[in-house]
């Protein structure tokens, strides 16, 4: 039931009917309410399932070999999810006012942080919020398609981890060729052969 949530938040919006998400589900509406007796408890379930992601990002960045690693870990990670989990968004808007992890996800990426200036891997100057953001930044190419999508992701995922790199540390070349300009071209003249607004 909580796939099927899913999949309707993400294709309608987080109002979508309930009897969408039962039909999505081969379930009965009666039975969709018996395991989630309301929206909130529905959108509490996905939360739940964010919140595990999450938690094993954090571990996985905790048991990364470098302070630098873990930093990747976390970045990498929590960018996939916007790419896997096109619901996220959404979900996690509305999850906001129904659940809260006390700050358990905030201490945990803090600790990635903290490993990697003291190993003189990140600026000093970068903080959570900065990382909260540049995951979202990055995450946002979800919506963007391909050919264009993988190119300027793996791009901009190099050109911001150089940003993040403390003074003297290597800064090795970007991992992809740039765009061709046909494909910036096709891209912004859009589907139907007009310029974007954009």
């Amino acid at each position: 039931m909580l796939d099927a949530a899913a999949d309707v938040f993400a294709q309608h919006g987080i109002e979508a009917p309930m009897n969408l998400v039962a039909e999505r589900a081969g379930v009965g509406k009666g039975t969709l309410y018996r395991h989630f007796v309301d929206r909130d408890a529905l959108m509490q379930g996905l939360a739940d399932r964010l919140q595990e992601r999450y938690a094993t990002i954090a571990r996985e960045a905790e048991n990364a070999a470098s302070g630098w690693d873990g930093l990747l870990t976390y970045i990498d990670g929590v960018t996939s999810m916007y790419f896997e989990l096109p619901w996220m968004v959404v979900v996690r808007a509305r999850a906001r006012r129904v659940s809260s992890t006390k700050g358990q996800a905030e201490r945990d990426f803090r600790l990635v942080l903290e490993r990697a200036w003291a190993e003189g891997s990140l600026r000093t100057d970068v903080d959570l919020t900065d990382l909260a953001f540049v995951t979202s930044a990055l995450g946002g190419l979800a919506e963007i398609s391909e050919p264009v999508r993988s190119v300027v992701l793996a791009r901009l995922r190099g050109v911001v981890l150089d940003g993040l790199r403390a003074e003297g540390s290597p800064r090795p070349p970007l991992s992809a060729p740039p765009l061709e300009i046909e494909h910036l071209r096709d891209y912004l003249q859009g589907q139907d052969g007009t310029p974007d607004a954009d």
